[in-house]
């Protein structure tokens, strides 16, 4: 069997790896000629391989490689793997396959017709990994996410380097486009996303932090025609380099796959190597004995609508300096985005684009629907129905910022830790089988885990009262179908200094039986969360207490008839407190945080579910209390029982 014969276009950058390649595969390939304009290279091997400046003059020459391998810049894809087709020789392309989605369809149909074998070289797609992967089952839903440090020298290592457009022509480099674009393409390729016609919707979040055009730091949202979602934080522009991942949900279990190493890592945090197929080699293969391969031209389809989503996109937008960090000095100067590593897996494992997370160095967020309440002419919280909260977050209604009358901030809504955790709020992580509180879902003896099973309470009807506002909202599942018809009114009244409020929710289950249930009646010890929940600013010199107890641990899960949070907030000291107005409410015990996060709660099903049959009722009702300043155990009993 003759030996094939190669052409290497680019021979430099990238093309040093393929010689080594060459080198290695001596025995199976015949390196023939190098196509570059800077000549070969000094020394090693390919130095004195025959070589020419340009593919066009190496044609003219004569030679008819068997395979052309083309690692040069994206914007010079389209042209160089054109011509290579058309001379009859097989292609090794270097990802991404070209700069644009016309280029793509143009290079499929060339393909066509002329019947050559097309391999991307997206090399993670020759991981066995991905065998195991899909040994588990579809995915129900993968992210991924990628913190890398690039400086100045690389955004200048090149013309094109940074670019969308150059001299007129689509360059389309970035984070997503370039140097993270294996994550995009093997998360796509696990969720079994490989033609253009898998994907249904595109969203994304393109930002810079380094001086360029392109994007350095994006979130990317991918829906595919049948629902799934693939979620992405990728940054250039971190302090600290690491590891890209994908995180891989299944029915099954979750997976953790390094596609940089060819690690799988499982929730119990246990490793193991899988190795990987070599794609050159693979094409070898594939022209000996017609073995599929792993990363053909067509199935490239799915990555490309994303690339073109990002080349169509408005420009990346500018992070604010008050965001980075100026790292280095001169070429290795770093234009660092504050928490970048952070940001980036918030984004992707929550589905999430950084503005729905509030990201500091986001644009902002899109408007929702809200309505100010006033005493005495005083704002003192704002109603937000919760129609733009991230819908892995459990879009619902909640009150923030609720203030003091001496305008002191007492909630938090999409703190860093939890974007879920919102305001003054009612929430229920496991009501059936979908999860109306947010975040990952707690399941029996595997622990938390990100599921696809997150629901939205909608407002259906919003009306202002004199002391305050009635609510009715519809708690939808994934489907869109109707699980609970909530109730709800809040009337708010002075006391003295300070100002309270009576909340009042009545959930109605519909035809069906429901379980409501927590992460404590999953068997989570001490996580019986769920129910009325308030999420505090940041605080410090708290004091949390019942009317026999105070500490976070003596009063976490105890039934007592209040509980108070006293603290200094950023504005000043304030006090907050919750008293149950009726007697079922009153055997709920108290869900306190002090030392992970502030926060104070009432919990339903602490560590049993509660059951409602079919058009059956349950209401909890809460005295509030706001103050300026720390009160003691006397007034806040007192101004709680009006």
């Amino acid at each position: 069997m003759t030996t094939p014969t190669v052409l290497l276009v680019g021979a430099r950058g990238f093309g040093a790896v393929h010689l080594r390649n060459l080198d290695r595969l001596q025995d199976r390939v015949r390196l023939i000629g190098l196509v570059d304009p800077a000549g070969a290279p000094e020394s090693g091997y390919g130095a004195d391989a025959p070589h020419w400046p340009s593919l066009d003059e190496a044609f003219a020459s004569g030679i008819r490689p068997d395979i052309v391998i083309v690692a040069t810049p994206t914007g010079t894809h389209f042209p160089l793997a054109s011509a290579a087709l058309e001379h009859g020789a097989d292609l090794y392309l270097e990802k991404p396959p070209v700069a644009t989605m016309e280029q793509f369809t143009a290079l499929l149909d060339l393909q066509q017709r002329t019947g050559r074998a097309v391999q991307i070289g997206f090399q993670s797609m020759g991981s066995h990994a991905l065998t195991e992967l899909a040994g588990l089952g579809t995915a129900t839903s993968v992210a991924t996410w990628g913190a890398w440090t690039r400086d100045a020298a690389y955004w200048t290592r090149s013309a094109w380097a940074g670019h969308r457009v150059l001299n007129g022509a689509p360059v389309t480099d970035g984070v997503l486009t370039n140097a993270l674009s294996h994550a995009i393409a093997t998360a796509l390729r696990i969720a079994g996303a490989r033609r253009r016609e898998d994907i249904a919707r595109v969203e994304l979040e393109l930002l810079h932090a380094a001086d360029i055009q392109a994007d350095d730091t994006s979130a990317v949202r991918i829906t595919l025609q049948d629902g799934r979602v693939i979620s992405g934080g990728l940054t250039l522009a971190s302090a600290v380099s690491s590891a890209p991942l994908i995180e891989v949900r299944t029915p099954a279990r979750d997976v953790v796959f390094s596609y940089t190493e060819d690690t799988l890592t499982e929730a119990d945090g246990a490793v193991r190597q899988t190795g990987r197929t070599d794609l050159f080699e693979e094409l070898l293969d594939h022209r000996a004995t017609g073995i599929p391969l792993s990363s053909a031209l067509v199935d490239s389809g799915a990555y490309m609508e994303v690339l073109e989503a990002v080349r169509t996109a408005p420009d990346p937008v500018a992070i604010p300096t008050a965001q980075i960090d100026e790292v280095g000095e001169g070429q290795e100067r770093v234009a660092a985005v504050r928490d970048a590593a952070f940001w980036v897996e918030r984004a992707a494992r929550s589905g999430a684009l950084f503005s729905e997370l509030h990201a500091p160095f986001a644009p902002a967020a899109a408007s929702a629907a809200v309505a100010d309440l006033r005493l005495d002419g005083n704002v003192i919280a704002v109603c937000d129905d919760g129609s733009t909260v991230t819908s892995t977050s459990s879009p619902r209604p909640f009150l923030h910022p609720i203030r003091t009358l001496g305008d002191i901030r007492v909630t938090d809504a999409h703190p860093a830790d939890h974007d879920w955790h919102l305001g003054l709020s009612f929430g229920i992580q496991h009501a059936g089988d979908v999860n109306f509180w947010g975040g990952p879902t707690y399941v029996r003896d595997e622990g938390y885990r990100w599921l696809d099973d997150h629901g939205r309470i909608v407002t259906t009807s919003f009306e202002h009262t004199d002391d305050g506002f009635t609510r009715t909202a519809e708690w939808r599942r994934p489907d869109g179908s109707v699980a609970l018809i909530e109730d709800t009114s809040l009337a708010v009244s002075p006391e003295d200094d300070a100002w309270t409020f009576l909340f009042t929710t009545t959930l109605r289950a519909g035809a069906q039986a429901i379980e409501l249930g927590s992460p404590g009646s999953h068997g989570r010890v001490g996580g019986g969360y769920g129910g009325l929940a308030w999420r505090l600013a940041p605080a410090t010199d708290v004091e949390v207490r019942t009317p026999d107890a105070s500490g976070e641990a003596s009063v976490h899960g105890a039934i007592a008839p209040w509980v108070s949070f006293a603290a200094r907030f950023a504005d000043g000291e304030a006090t907050v407190a919750l008293a149950p107005a009726d007697a079922a409410t009153a055997a709920d015990p108290w869900f306190v945080r002090v030392d992970d996060y502030p926060g104070i709660g009432s919990a339903l099903a602490w560590d049993s579910p509660v059951q409602l049959a079919g058009g059956e009722s349950l209401t909890r009702s809460f005295r509030g209390l706001v103050a300026d300043g720390r009160r003691d155990a006397a007034s806040v009993e007192r101004m709680l029982a009006g």
